[in-house]
């Protein structure tokens, strides 16, 4: 069985006849129906009847056409991979990312990457880190953004900066009197609690409270950040928080305030190992880079920040925070 013995069935079976196949084929007639014969031969079975000088597909025609079809779609794609490859150019960058990065650091950063690649595609998706990490090392996408991941097999990285978690309340909280808000302040008042698979990796979060842990009340339990804020405007609870959503839910009268003790996590991008050098891809993490350093968020990409912690700490986050 070879390949253009294949590609005689395929084109008889989609146009019809093996006139319009040897035209699609750049072959004489007489040619198609030989590699037909050769690929019955070798198949054991026929693939069509003969009638009255017409080819009518046999049952078992149909039912290999699936699979030979299969395989060229398959080809196909991989012709526009390699399409791609020779063009430098993407059609599209899928990127994964958890939510508050995807709705402030991504669009400052894709807005920049516009400029240089007008007509790019993007597919953007929000994700939490446990199934960042599984579209990363399945190279599902091509790049992910969000907290830092710890070195895992097949996967790249680097640091864009730490985050420093703040307080958030509702207007009109007392506790918003306070120009800094402490881990004792919060005696009394229902806290969000993020809801994760690897809870070590909230270790400072549980850390910073756990003197007063007995005093607060935990009844809303979140796993992403755009969640938890939308609980704090509806005034249901407080919470100690990641500060980028921050920004998109100051129209709805959520407030923030700098929290004591301070509490720091690390935020990156990932990509599948040895895709950077791609100069699209590339170009689009110097944005990152870029519009991370303007963000106050951000502490300095350069300064480490040693984080607390009362326990070692995980560096596989599966919350989407």
């Amino acid at each position: 069985m070879k390949f253009r013995q294949l590609e005689a069935f395929r084109n008889i079976m989609l146009r019809g006849t093996t006139a319009a196949a040897a035209v699609e084929m750049h072959v004489t007639q007489p040619a198609v129906s030989r590699l037909i014969s050769d690929l019955e031969d070798s198949l054991g079975f026929r693939l069509f009847d003969r009638k009255k000088g017409r080819l009518h597909p046999t049952h078992e025609a149909g039912e290999f056409f699936r699979s030979v079809e299969e395989s060229f779609l398959g080809l196909e794609k991989l012709t526009s991979v390699a399409e791609a490859i020779r063009s430098r150019a993407p059609r599209e960058l899928k990127i994964a990312s958890t939510s508050a990065i995807a709705s402030t650091l991504l669009p400052l950063a894709l807005k920049e990457h516009r400029k240089y690649y007008p007509d790019e595609k993007f597919i953007i998706h929000t994700d939490g880190m446990a199934e960042i990490i599984m579209k990363l090392q399945s190279n599902a996408v091509d790049l992910a953004v969000g907290l830092q991941l710890s070195q895992l097999n097949g996967i790249e990285q680097e640091f864009i900066g730490n985050a420093r978690y703040v307080f958030a309340a509702k207007k009109g909280h007392p506790l918003l009197n306070k120009s800094v808000v402490t881990a004792n302040d919060l005696a009394g008042e229902s806290v969000l609690t993020v809801l994760d698979t690897n809870p070590n990796y909230w270790n400072q979060l549980t850390c910073a409270v756990n003197d007063v842990s007995s005093e607060l009340t935990r009844h809303l339990f979140i796993d992403t950040s755009h969640t938890g804020y939308s609980m704090v405007a509806a005034g249901l609870a407080v919470g100690i928080i990641e500060p980028f959503a921050a920004r998109v839910w100051a129209n709805h009268e959520v407030i923030t305030r700098r929290f004591e003790p301070a509490i720091y996590y690390p935020y990156g991008f990932s990509y599948p190992t040895n895709t950077r050098h791609h100069p699209s891809l590339y170009r689009l993490t110097e944005s990152i880079k870029r519009c991370a350093k303007s963000m106050p968020e951000f502490i300095n990409p350069d300064d480490q920040i040693e984080s607390k912690s009362c326990a070692s700490i995980s560096s596989s986050p599966s919350a989407e925070l």
